[in-house]
């Protein structure tokens, strides 16, 4: 239950939100908003707040459905995720006040700090900026020139899935960039909370066999104790009870076909009890002021916002928010969308039965015997013909598909499926009672 009550910032699904508007016309993020757990205006309002918050679960959801949106346009995601957290650095494109204020307590220690990358690291474990529990190993000596800090992460929500995790990293990597330091140069994942399975989100298939792990009927992994991570990186958590869980550990790089993303990588172990990354980079980088930028670019924002993320956020909500007038006259039995006649007689009836019942209690779904037993549309009870009327509904309703459709998706049913905010009405009922 905890999950589900747990909020968070909105900083990804804004960083998301301003790389899609930049990177993909109006009308293919209508289809992607419209998959989204939460009505799409919704998540629009969320993701246009400065300082919003949005549960976890919707987060992990959005994300999820994200990755699998940008797969079926044979992209990869974790090139996207490069592209949208690289956006750190350009500063009207981030929530400011979250970051800062994850940041306030310890604003003194980085002015101070010979290497304040590696006190963004350490910091980890006191700010938990999206409620995680991180813990810092440091394996270096104070005069390399090369820093190899270890990372653990303990998920306290559960199961802490593939592509959010990846996501978490990637944040990770290149949240110096706000600060005006450069990213982390490299980061490696050494042990995943996910499973083996959970890794592949659903490109391939992999089952365990005989201690193998097994991709498209290639052993691709070994199933071993976590042990064997962490004695190989030298790690010592104080807590020896969980290193003999089982494990899978990649023996080989396995990689999505189309785009290229890598879905297992090779000595990874799969399925851990924590989740470890290895971040290496340049020693000693440093900047004056490291919140000068931020809190400069905070001040400007609440009178500008970025020009082109604006612009191509108005056009979306403008199709978002798109209505239909729907009307249908008594007179003379028939129905008109914005103004243009539609339909008339009884397949007119049969949408008008429909538009009813959604307008008033937001029902989608129907059943055909609801509409044969109705005298107005079903004149013959012995031979109702009902079928054949509804089919010259979905025939008609093809000219108005950025409207609304009827889908025949079972045997003796169909549902409504709105495109957009419909706004049905009926004119003449009122002049016939008054007579």
């Amino acid at each position: 239950m905890r999950e589900q009550l747990e909020e968070i910032s909105n900083i990804f699904l804004k960083l998301a939100h301003a790389e899609l508007l930049l990177s993909y016309s109006t009308d293919e993020l209508v289809s992607l908003i419209k998959t989204t757990p939460e009505s799409g205006k919704k998540v629009l309002d969320c993701v246009w707040q400065e300082d919003g918050s949005i549960p976890l679960w919707i987060n992990k959801k959005i994300i999820n459905g994200l990755t699998q949106w940008l797969f079926s346009k044979g992209e990869n995601p974790d090139a996207f995720a490069d592209r949208m957290f690289s956006q750190y650095k350009n500063l009207y494109s981030i929530p400011k006040r979250p970051i800062i204020r994850s940041y306030l307590p310890f604003v003194p220690l980085f002015y101070d700090a010979q290497d304040q990358r590696h006190l963004f690291l350490e910091l980890l474990e006191k700010r938990r900026p999206r409620g995680e529990r991180y813990q810092v190993f440091c394996h270096c000596k104070e005069n390399d020139s090369l820093r190899h800090d270890f990372v653990a992460i303990f998920s306290d929500f559960g199961t802490n899935d593939a592509i959010y995790s990846h996501w978490v990293l990637k944040s990770l990597k290149y949240g110096p960039l706000y600060m005006g330091l450069p990213a982390f140069e490299n980061v490696k994942v050494h042990s995943a909370m996910y499973s083996a399975e959970e890794a592949l989100v659903n490109r391939k298939q992999g089952h365990v066999e005989n201690n193998s792990f097994i991709v498209d009927g290639s052993a691709v992994g070994s199933v071993v104790p976590f042990e064997e991570c962490v004695h190989a990186l030298g790690i010592d958590f104080g807590t020896p009870e969980f290193l003999s869980r089982e494990c899978i550990r990649a023996d080989v790089d396995v990689i999505d076909d189309s785009t290229g993303c890598m879905l297992l990588s090779q000595g990874c172990f799969y399925g851990a009890p924590v989740g470890i990354s290895e971040f290496t980079y340049e020693a000693g980088q440093r900047v004056k002021d490291p919140f000068a930028k931020l809190m400069s670019a905070l001040v400007k924002d609440e009178f500008v916002v970025w020009g082109p993320i604006q612009k191509a956020h108005e056009a979306l909500l403008h199709k978002m928010n798109h209505v239909a007038d729907v009307v249908y006259y008594e007179t003379d039995d028939s129905i008109a969308v914005n103004g243009k006649h539609l339909m008339r007689n009884v397949p007119a009836r049969i949408l008008r039965n429909v538009l009813r019942e959604y307008t008033k209690t937001g029902r989608e779904e129907f059943e055909n015997r609801e509409f044969k037993r109705d005298p107005e549309i079903c004149i013959d009870a012995l031979n109702p013909n009902f079928e054949s009327r509804l089919n010259r509904v979905v025939d008609h309703l093809q000219k108005v598909s950025d409207v609304m459709s009827l889908d025949r998706h079972r045997r003796g049913g169909f549902r409504l499926v709105p495109h957009c905010h419909i706004d049905f009405r009926e004119e003449g009922l009122q002049e016939k009672s008054k007579k």
